[in-house]
């Protein structure tokens, strides 16, 4: 998947708002901190997503309208950070119900990419939402992002570990939005999970 072309389409706070054109959706969904913007940025060769220091700048949910190389249109989709962010209490849930109405409504949505920082095991909170994606049979593309912080033996005890946590069938992807490492595999799955080619496997 080679993207020739992208747009910021609109920012929804409600599911009303979300697309209904009938465009795949691939959303793209973590913790504050593990670097959703960046990898964004690294899939489009652009600098189109903002990025902060300060994790939990993503309130709504952000959708991209994205074009490739075959002239196949699809949607990716920036939602807000799950856990730690600088907001109040009310703010976070709103933010939560957000994503929980669009994961169990969204009838465009083909596949959810879960990133997870590769020098952590997974929180509670990536334990739950995780659960709740697979509830709502959604499928789940883990990658496990900023892999450029580990050597390999780091690496290879990492992937293992989120493996058993996450009772994986295989490793998760690593990525790099630094290094790039990575992105050519990430780019085959999410071919995958908009059936667009027939090669690739998610490790749902």
């Amino acid at each position: 998947m080679q993207i020739s072309a992208v747009n910021f389409a609109l920012g929804a706070t409600s599911i009303k708002q979300v697309p209904k054109d009938g465009i795949p959706q691939i959303a793209f969904l973590g913790r504050s901190n593990a670097g959703k913007s960046s990898l964004l940025n690294a899939l489009f060769e652009k600098q189109i997503v903002k990025t902060s220091n300060a994790p939990g700048k993503t309130r709504e949910l952000n959708f991209f309208l994205v074009q490739n190389s075959q002239n196949d249109s699809f949607y990716f989709v920036d939602l807000p950070g799950v856990g730690y962010a600088k907001v109040s209490i009310a703010m976070r849930d709103e933010m939560a119900n957000r994503i929980k109405n669009y994961v169990e409504k969204a009838h465009d949505l083909k596949g959810i990419v879960y990133l997870l920082d590769i020098r952590h095991g997974g929180h509670q909170i990536d334990f739950e939402t995780i659960n709740g994606i697979r509830n709502a049979n959604i499928p789940i593309l883990f990658v496990a992002s900023k892999a450029d912080k580990l050597n390999q033996s780091e690496l290879a005890a990492a992937k293992k570990k989120f493996k058993e946590n996450f009772c994986l069938t295989e490793p998760p992807l690593t990525v790099s939005s630094k290094t790039k490492k990575g992105l050519p595999e990430l780019r085959r799955e999410i071919n995958t999970l908009l059936s667009i080619t027939s090669t690739g496997a998610s490790n749902a």
